[in-house]
């Protein structure tokens, strides 16, 4: 063989730059994903305490077979979460259907308005919304067992029931499948709709036999991944159902790991109850992916004939909307004003007009923003949002890329379902397993309790990011690279000169979601928090919590609350507004299309690959076409 043969047989067999980046990604996501939940699972079979480092700790089933021997505790926590997960999810799905439907399939007024103020509540954290609620409802109190007051019957809402626990959650979790079920509705034909109206069939045999069916696929992802998010959620339970909801499994694990004076916490215990319910949720997982795997059958747009249908709404347009005005009062005015009623009343008090010319005080706000501990628990909550968010952004967008453009195998298969798989696991259970990860680890690496943990910990749900990024790069057409390729760059130079720009708008897009969701999150610093490296939501539940002692302000914590949720509207959409001028400004730029952009900024010559820029800029009109419709 020639000299310069055996060059380009190792050149092809020499892993590129691409690759080794790919594999960088992937290993991250593996430790992101994998070691806690290993360790989860060899804590339940090696305790009672930590799996290692202790003496008394050894290889049994001990942990399950107490489990097990508890069977009235064992049945009760599976019945209680059953009925309060499913409970509430039932109840979101409903009421986000109903919501979804009137706003994009009906002729109802103000369906922009709605829109927005059905996502409102998304933009409050969910401690704050619990808070809200708990105060909304209190027996003497609560703005809303005043107004239920003046009707007859003197009917008053115990907040502490667990049907009162069930319906809260539904409502803190209504926004979150609105957001998906809206675009399933908005890209579904309805000419089939009208087919079965003119045949002769009902609304609501229309409903039952053509509409139902046409979105089942979707709608069961959608309740699958509800019902994966109510089960993660510790907020809720934490503050209503110390009595009536202490079997719900995200408050027993809580109970099982706080342990109170004299008693030692039951990491083994805790663990195998982690990795009961983590089969429960992988089941699910599973059944939602055998359900859609050919969800294409029933795919419903067909080009030139697909029109979204409106109906009439006629007699039942009042109906409607007085029932969108109670559950707008329900989940933005009335939570709101529970909160800012505590902030500015020195102690819990009815409202009336006399209270508030002669309780009111508005000194809660300025002692939180006085309070030097608020700023640093809110710079700490800003770090670690942001750098969770990077690097999940950055892990999952390299993977997605490296695997949609790789040759289908079982290996990328196995690659992308596990990628994909954070989204299976609930919060509660993340939490708990990278607490026991980074206590094992931190006689070697001393991570527990500090802000890199907690940036590491929320970094978990890279699924989110993982799978824009791969729908994303589908989107983007091969010739590109390989023009590129032919001009003689290197596969990793053809990704970050080209493909990368082109993904930037959703992988910003997908930063703000997920940094947003970093400066909402209770559950996992709940679990990894100290007071040195609390966020701000802990910090917040500590100043409303009685149990906290020195620390309890109810009035200053309603006031953070408020605070808290403007500056976290305030943040969210000022990032969007930013990354919308950046896209535009952007746009104006390198669009070389008459009328559309600045039409006399025209791009130099390439010498090497001139089609390469004919090529992107008919991409790029594609790309806006399909955005317009």
């Amino acid at each position: 063989m020639s000299q310069a043969g055996r060059t380009t047989k190792v050149e092809r067999t020499r892993p590129t730059s691409m690759k080794i980046a790919t594999i960088i990604a992937g290993a991250v996501i593996f430790l992101l994903l994998a070691i806690p939940l290993a360790v989860q699972v060899i804590t339940a079979f090696r305790g009672p305490f930590l799996p290692f480092g202790v003496s008394t700790a050894k290889w049994s089933v001990e942990n399950f077979v107490t489990l097990w021997s508890l069977r009235d505790d064992f049945w009760a926590v599976l019945g209680s979460t059953a009925a309060f997960v499913g409970g509430s999810t039932v109840l979101s799905l409903l009421m986000a259907f109903g919501l979804a439907w009137v706003t994009v399939r009906t002729d109802a007024p103000l369906r922009r308005v709605i829109s927005v103020l059905v996502v409102v509540p998304f933009i409050i954290p969910p401690i704050v919304k619990a808070q809200a609620y708990l105060l909304m409802l209190s027996p003497e109190s609560g703005v809303l067992n005043q107004l239920l007051r003046l009707l007859p019957g003197d009917l008053v809402i115990d907040p502490y029931s667990f049907v009162t626990m069930t319906v809260i959650q539904a409502l803190t979790n209504v926004t979150f499948p609105y957001l998906m079920i809206v675009p399933i509705l908005t890209s579904m034909d309805g000419s089939l709709e009208e087919s079965a109206r003119v045949s002769g069939a009902s609304w609501a045999k229309t409903l039952r036999r053509v509409t139902l069916p046409m979105l089942w696929p979707g709608l069961l992802g959608v309740a699958v991944l509800t019902f994966i998010l109510g089960l993660g959620s510790l907020e809720v339970p934490l503050l209503f159902g110390q009595e009536s909801g202490k079997s719900i499994f995200a408050l027993k694990l809580w109970n099982l790991i706080s342990a109170g004076a004299g008693e030692l916490p039951q990491y083994g215990l805790a663990a195998a109850w982690g990795c009961v319910f983590l089969v429960i949720t992988t089941i699910a997982f599973v059944i939602y992916l055998r359900a859609t795997r050919n969800a294409e059958r029933r795919a419903s747009i067909s080009g030139k004939g697909f029109r979204p249908t409106v109906m009439k709404l006629g007699a039942w347009k009042i109906p409607v909307m007085l029932a969108i005005l109670v559950f707008v009062m329900l989940t933005a005015v009335l939570p709101l004003f529970a909160l800012f009623w505590s902030a500015i009343t020195p102690y819990p008090i009815a409202f009336s007009f006399e209270a508030l010319v002669t309780q009111t005080q508005f000194g809660s706000f300025g002692a939180v923003l006085a309070d030097p501990e608020f700023w640093a628990s809110l710079g700490r909550t800003l770090v670690i949002a942001g750098g969770s968010a990077t690097i999940a952004c950055v892990a999952a967008t390299v993977l997605a890329y490296g695997i949609a453009r790789a040759r289908r195998t079982g290996w990328t298969k196995a690659v992308d379902l596990f990628a994909s798989s954070s989204v299976a696991i609930p919060a509660v259970i993340a939490g708990f397993a990278m607490f026991l990860t980074f206590m094992v680890i931190n006689p070697v690496i001393p991570l527990a309790g500090t802000i890199v943990a907690l940036i590491i910990a929320y970094s978990y749900r890279v699924s989110i990011a993982y799978r824009a990024g791969y729908s994303a790069t589908l989107q983007i057409r091969m010739e590109l690279e390989e023009a590129a390729l032919v001009s003689g760059a290197s596969p990793f130079e053809g990704f970050r000169r080209i493909v990368a720009p082109l993904l930037m708008p959703t992988v910003f897009a997908v930063w703000i979601q997920m940094f947003v969701l970093g400066t909402n999150e209770f559950t996992l610093p709940a679990f990894l928090a100290t007071p040195e490296s609390r966020p701000l939501s802990v910090y917040m539940y500590a100043m409303i919590s009685p149990r906290s002692a020195q620390l309890y302000q109810p009035d200053q914590g309603a006031a953070m609350a408020l605070i808290f949720t403007l500056l976290v509207f305030a943040i969210g959409y000022g990032l969007q507004w930013v990354v919308s001028l950046f896209a535009i400004g952007r746009a104006k730029r390198r669009n070389p299309i008459p009328g559309v952009g600045t039409a006399d900024v025209v791009p130099p010559a390439d010498p090497v690959a001139p089609d390469t820029r004919a090529v992107a800029a008919q991409d790029l009109e594609e790309r806006r076409q399909l955005a317009r419709r």
